[in-house]
């Protein structure tokens, strides 16, 4: 899925030597319905605990991060959504990998079956946004992903009539 690379760089008249993770990308997915914020809480070994997410995954080589975004948040949530905005890009690690993480806001919820893969174990959960954003102040919530989807949602909200 990931491998390493080396890519050389002109920086100040030389050429530089940059080692870094060559990454296919991925794409992450926030719905908030009816004041609650849809999240997955599961174990993360290199955090060495549980954390809520949004759901995301990584792109698949031959599907486009709608498709990943799509996939990804039946499997993790069992829910399938009608409608979808993408909300922009993000790199979450620019300074070892060339990953580009899409948004996308959804909504118009069917309820399904999870679909995890061997050695999942999420657990969905819905909070009130306020809630959420509690739990991002006081750090119970540090998963850049999520913190910077929940920021341009609350700013979309404001922008609003």
């Amino acid at each position: 899925m990931f491998r390493f690379i080396t890519k050389d760089v002109w920086i100040g008249g030389r050429v530089r030597h940059f080692k870094m993770v060559d990454h296919p990308g991925a794409a992450a997915v926030l719905v908030v319905d009816d004041g609650k914020v849809l999240l997955v809480e599961q174990y993360r070994p290199a955090a060495g605990r549980n954390m809520l997410e949004i759901p995301a995954g990584t792109i698949d080589r031959s599907e486009s991060p709608f498709e990943c975004a799509q996939r990804e948040f039946q499997e993790e949530t069992g829910y399938r959504a009608e409608n979808w905005e993408p909300c922009g890009h993000i790199y979450p690690t620019p300074g070892y990998t060339n990953e580009v993480l899409h948004l996308f806001f959804a909504s118009g919820l069917t309820k399904g079956e999870q679909q995890l893969d061997v050695g999942e174990d999420i657990n969905v959960r819905w909070i009130p946004l306020d809630k959420v954003e509690e739990m991002i102040d006081q750090g119970e919530i540090n998963d850049a992903k999520t913190i910077i989807a929940v920021f341009k949602y609350i700013r979309k909200l404001r922008k609003q009539p």
